[in-house]
């Protein structure tokens, strides 16, 4: 395992989402009668992300380098869209679940990264968590946010199950529980082998469609060494989720 610095880290989530299942809910408290939300614009989506203020622990958050046209606010410019992942669902999607992956075009993007004992840094080499988040944002027509995270779900529940060994792995991808947030969500756990065995990447996911808003959120916690038991409980993750959807 390398250190890794904004962008590399994104393309942790492409990993994540390719290999995530749904479980779809409708939420309790929509009333379908209200007057529509106008749609956020990205300036008011990077308002509500999630700040270091958010959790327990010493978060920051990861910074553009300096001299990158990429915000530093959370908006998505077009330099920095470039560079986030793409998202390619397995080859059992549907044509159509995954050009609606490919075509996702989010508006804002945060990560933040808890200081805890890297084990590529003295003295815990080889031993410890390397953890953050990231979180995603894009809004739209809600019929349209409806009809993408429809197509997603489709074609994320056709890639449930063992990944094969590529780049990294083997693997595998199973459900994982959400509260009851938004209007629709899918949660999963994705863990990964790293190449070599020296490392387990556990991916946890959320997708949650909220009206006219469409969020993907990624709780990363990459251990090795003997006796190094996950950071993360499900209901950790659960109230990570809760928090950020409580700021749309």
């Amino acid at each position: 395992m390398q250190g890794m610095t904004w962008p590399q880290t994104l393309g942790v989530v492409a990993l994540a989402f390719s290999a995530a299942a749904c479980t779809p809910h409708g939420g309790p408290f929509r009333d379908d009668s209200a007057v529509p939300d106008e749609i956020p614009t990205a300036d008011e989506l990077a308002a509500s992300l999630v700040t270091t203020d958010d959790f327990d622990g010493d978060w920051t958050i990861l910074q553009p380098p300096e001299g990158s046209d990429a915000s530093s606010s959370g908006v998505v410019t077009d330099d920095e869209r470039d560079m986030l992942p793409s998202f390619e669902l397995c080859p059992a999607a549907s044509a159509e679940s995954s050009a609606a992956a490919l075509g996702l075009e989010w508006k804002a993007f945060r990560q933040l990264d808890l200081t805890e004992d890297d084990p590529i840094e003295p003295p815990n080499d080889r031993s410890g968590h390397m953890i953050f988040v990231q979180e995603f944002l894009m809004s739209g027509e809600p019929d349209a946010i409806e009809t993408t995270f429809g197509l997603l779900s489709s074609g994320l529940q056709a890639c449930l199950g063992d990944i094969p060994a590529d780049e990294e792995g083997p693997g595998t991808m199973e459900l994982m529980a959400l509260p009851g947030v938004g209007d629709e969500r899918l949660g999963t756990l994705l863990t990964i082998e790293e190449a070599g065995g020296s490392a387990e990447w556990l991916l946890h996911n959320a997708l949650v469609r909220d009206g006219n808003v469409l969020l993907f959120f990624d709780v990363v916690d990459i251990r090795m060494g003997d006796g190094v038991e996950p950071y993360f409980t499900i209901d950790d993750v659960g109230h990570f989720v809760e928090v950020a959807i409580s700021h749309l």
